[in-house]
């Protein structure tokens, strides 16, 4: 796989997560093949987006690079450690260099905690130092999220949606990690509140040296921030390539597909520019498995998977076709929360 000569931070092979699903009680035991068999570089220092539509398996991904969920094949490296052969006590340490940040910053919030105590507990768990030294923690994340440091004392429900989603960026920053899991961080946000908490993800990256993969299914999102893109469908990757290759020259008809469909209000996927429903990843297509709702479709596609292959450098493309296949003339347009904005993340009014 051709990728950049930066360090690389996260080296995914052959990952492959299955589970069993039974119908009824005594029904017979079926697989569901959830991710099957991506491989995938992220550079440290850089953005890696996942993006498809629901059911892809980009969550799935982000659980196992997480440990919530252990593979059934494949390998995933990150940072040098081999996160299959890590022992409970080196689970423990790695959970300190990668953190999430959640789809709803209310939920994932505990609404009888002051922000102050959300923000310290994983300091108290991994033994971070002195009560003194925690508070000056806080104080100091909040300050680097644009919150005042009175909002240690109110309870998540006094704050805004964005004032929350900032607070849950401050819980992970809290143990110094090197890399963030970003799942879908501002879609349950309002546009205009989006913008901010975007391009404060993007100055922290730029500050802290830190390294992201983003998962959303909003593709306007990913571009705008993200250096790679990969395309999940089904489970497997369609195509890989660098964010503004996708969005000019995507090569693949399930990527045009999804830059047909956005809404150009929003940015996210609006689906009815892709035919067909999505088949069941228990019974998948043979061989190409876009190849029933794919309009190029030939009789090779129905029969033989097409390798994810190199058809420029650092561009790879799943598609038996896709050197006879024009790029898209329609440009992915720019996510409605990133339109001209105020770099400012700070928000005094919203506080009094």
């Amino acid at each position: 796989m051709a990728e950049s000569a930066a360090r690389t931070f996260m080296r995914i092979r052959d990952l492959r997560k299955t589970y069993e699903v039974r119908r009824g009680l005594f029904g017979r035991a079926r697989p569901l093949h959830a991710v099957a068999g991506v491989s995938f570089d992220v550079q440290a220092g850089t953005t890696f987006g996942l993006v498809g539509e629901s059911g892809s398996g980009k969550t799935t991904i982000a659980k196992m690079l997480m440990l919530a969920e252990g593979p059934t094949s494949g390998s995933i490296v990150i940072d040098g450690q081999d996160l299959t052969a890590l022992d409970r006590k080196q689970r423990g340490q790695f959970h300190r260099e990668l953190q999430p940040v959640l789809q709803d910053p209310y939920s994932s919030l505990d609404p009888r905690m002051r922000i102050g105590r959300i923000i310290d507990e994983p300091l108290r768990i991994h033994g971070f130092g002195s009560r003194a030294a925690m508070d000056a923690r806080i104080r100091e994340l909040l300050e680097l999220v644009g919150l005042p440091p009175d909002a240690a004392r109110r309870f998540p429900h006094e704050l805004s949606g964005g004032q929350r989603q900032r607070v849950s960026i401050a819980r992970a920053l809290g143990l110094s990690p090197k890399c963030m899991i970003l799942d879908e961080p501002v879609s349950a946000l309002d546009v205009s509140i989006q913008a901010q908490i975007l391009n404060l993800l993007k100055d922290l990256q730029g500050a802290l040296d830190l390294t992201y993969l983003l998962i959303s299914h909003d593709l306007a999102v990913v571009a705008y921030m993200s250096q790679r893109i990969g395309v999940l469908y089904l489970g497997e990757f369609m195509e890989i390539a660098d964010a503004r290759e996708v969005v000019t020259n995507a090569r693949h008809p399930y990527t045009q597909a999804l830059i047909a469909s956005v809404d150009a209000r929003s940015g996210a996927i609006d689906g009815s520019a892709v035919s067909g429903e999505i088949p069941s990843p228990m019974n998948p297509p043979s061989g190409c498995t876009f190849h029933p709702r794919c309009p190029y479709a030939q009789a090779r596609c129905r029969t033989e998977k097409p390798a994810l292959r190199p058809l420029a450098p650092a561009h790879l493309v799943a598609c038996h076709f896709a050197e006879s296949i024009s790029a898209p003339q329609y440009p992915l347009p720019t996510p409605a929360a990133c339109m001209p904005i105020r770099r400012s993340h700070a928000l005094p009014k919203e506080m009094t």
